[in-house]
């Protein structure tokens, strides 16, 4: 039988080393607490570490080691892996391994109160379930009808449409549980609702101003030189005049195609030059080509936010021109950038360089302004054409060719 003792000292070293000199120096150590030991009267009491401790169990024999490993077990084990070490470690006590076997369910049973307990809500504090709740509501309101398993939003998506557009569209379709439809029909009825056209601003009556505005590079010259010709082919009288001081030779360029095409020519420095060749040109239209800037308060371009000005009286169309591959964050920024000069419809351009072209959407949306001009090309005057509500749709929802159709 295991013969088992209490030893106490000041220190927990102490009470080992009582042990030590009780069953020598294998003693092992059971058990180990604090005790405290009360002084005079029940005042000034101390602490003492209390062990208990048993002598050592005799050593078990040990199987013998096989002579050789068998072939299965060869390739689960290295070799060696039967044999004893030289100075194998002495074996602990039963005692010893059934108060550590006894640690150990302690130990878990203590983890399974604490997982049991983070588990109720009841334990956890209401302030942080407060800030759970509000922040699951903020996430599902900043992305509600964009899951990746709705039909509406993926399909969205793959036309390159995105943002509060996306979500505002999808919402839309979720809001109409009754209508059956297949997806692409109720997101052209939606876009229908959103999206709205202006007339052909070469059909206005009377004495027009046309001016284009946008950011660098959309291709506000070559628009201008398309509607310029279609007014010549309606045998309206044109005048371009040039605003554009920056950008290398677009001066020569407007001034090119006004002489291919009979027309007036102008170029203006300031806001009162811009004014004065507005005013004494004598033609029917009066194209304006601007620079790709953003406008400036005292700027020339600021000069065509007026509505009237001069002795002659004119229709103002002032189209913001975006290109088709426009995304939801950079139509926002571009409409803010050129929103001073009051824009009155958008041209589209570069309809043939991309194969979804969102910025039809994005644009009207982040404007609020009607789609007047469709361009898709460079050649001058075919690549231009009048937005229509059936073009627009056909460009940003696509119905699928019909089989056997010839592409």
């Amino acid at each position: 039988m295991t013969t088992r003792q209490i030893f106490r000292g000041r220190t927990l070293m102490e009470a080992r080393r009582a042990a030590e000199q009780a069953f020598g120096g294998s003693a092992v150590l059971l058990t180990t607490r604090e005790v405290r030991r009360p002084g005079l009267a029940g005042f000034l009491g101390t602490t003492e570490v209390e062990v208990v401790a048993a002598a050592p169990e005799p050593e078990p024999e040990l199987p013998p080691a096989p002579e050789a490993i068998p072939r299965r077990a060869a390739a689960l084990f290295a070799l060696g892996a039967y044999k004893l070490p030289e100075a194998a470690p002495e074996p602990r006590a039963p005692s010893a391994t059934a108060s550590v076997a006894t640690l150990r369910s302690e130990l878990r049973s203590e983890l399974r109160a604490l997982k049991a307990s983070v588990a109720q809500p009841e334990r956890v504090s209401p302030e942080i379930l407060a800030e759970l709740v509000a922040l699951r509501v903020a996430i599902e309101e900043a992305t509600p009808e964009l899951l990746m398993g709705d039909q509406a939003a993926s399909l969205l998506r793959s036309q390159g449409i995105d943002g509060p557009v996306a979500t505002m569209l999808a919402r839309s379709i979720r809001q109409r549980p009754d209508d059956d439809r297949p997806h692409l029909d109720r997101l052209r009825d939606a876009l229908a609702e959103v999206i709205k056209v202006s007339p052909w601003p070469l059909a206005t009556e009377g004495r027009a101003v046309i001016a284009l505005v946008g950011p660098a590079g959309v291709g506000k010259t070559t628009t201008i030189a398309k509607l310029a010709a279609h007014a010549r082919m309606a045998s309206r009288s044109i005048t371009l005049i040039s605003c554009d001081g920056v950008r290398v030779g677009a001066v020569e360029q407007l001034q090119r195609y006004a002489s291919l095409l009979g027309a007036g020519f102008a170029t203006a420095g300031t806001r009162e030059e811009l004014a004065d060749c507005i005013d004494e040109a004598d033609s029917d239209l009066v194209f304006v080509d601007t620079a790709g800037s953003p406008p400036k308060p005292d700027g020339m371009e600021s000069m065509l936010a007026t509505a009237s000005f001069g002795r002659r009286p004119f229709t103002r169309h002032v189209l913001l021109c975006l290109p088709a591959a426009l995304r939801a964050q950079d139509a926002t920024a571009t409409v803010r950038a050129f929103a001073a000069l009051e824009p009155t419809a958008l041209a589209i351009t570069k309809l043939d360089e991309t194969s979804t072209p969102s910025g039809l959407v994005h644009g009207t949306i982040a404007s609020q302004l009607p789609v007047a001009v469709l361009c898709a090309g460079q050649s001058v005057p075919e690549h231009i054409a009048q937005a229509t509500m059936t073009a627009i749709l056909d460009q940003v929802m696509p119905r699928p060719a019909p089989r056997g159709a010839q592409a």
